[in-house]
Order: C-alpha cells, then structure tokens, then sequence
C-alpha cells in the first residue's frame, strides 16, 4: 500500500543534495525513537543514528526526491540487490530522520 504523502513527487538532482547537506553539521541531524520503531533489536545495533550520518554525509546516493508530504526520501545503495531509503525532513537549522528501510531493487520508485 502507497500513501500519497509518501510518493515522490520529483526528482532531486544528487549533486543539489550533496550541496544543500553542506549547510549542516552531523550534530544538526536528529534521529528520534520513530526513526527505529521498524527494526528489531538485533537490527538498531547494526543501524545507529551514527550509521545513518554517515550515509548522508560520506556516501554517494543513489536517488533523491522530494515526496508529496515534504519529505526528502533518500536512496543508498546497501547491499547487492537492496537499497536503503532514508526518509529526511529537512528544516533551516536541523534534518529530522523521520524513518528508514531496506528496500529491494525492483521495490524503488520511477520518479519523471
């Protein structure tokens, strides 16, 4: 099921991205107990809010758009057919990491 508020509705050139996070500082980026209620246990200590900034800020990604909620959702590719989507709301003085997950390959979105 797709709620409208999550489907992207366009697309966010990488390099735009990787220019507007230049503007905040691991430090500006918050991670909230929402941002892990899809993970087991085993899986929060394999996924920390540390292991998120560092996708944002030393990793490459692979799609970025803006969702019809607002939304920045951010794709990274994770391991062999799956990517990681990252779901960000991005304010002046701070990006909230709203929530994440794996998602396989045939799983990501078209976005025009």
């Amino acid at each position: 099921m797709i709620v409208l508020g999550h489907r992207i509705a366009k697309r966010i050139d990488i390099f735009e991205f990787r220019k507007m996070l230049e503007n905040y500082r691991r430090e500006n980026v918050i991670c909230a107990d929402h941002t892990f209620f899809r993970l087991s246990e085993k899986q929060r200590e394999i996924f920390t809010c540390e292991k998120i900034k560092e996708y944002l800020f030393d990793s490459e990604p692979f799609m970025v758009g803006v969702q019809n909620n607002g939304c920045h959702a951010v794709f990274y590719k994770y391991e062999k057919q799956r990517f990681l989507r990252i779901i960000l709301d991005i304010r002046a003085h701070n990006i909230s990491v709203v929530t994440f997950y794996v998602i396989e390959k045939n799983q990501l979105p078209v976005i025009k």
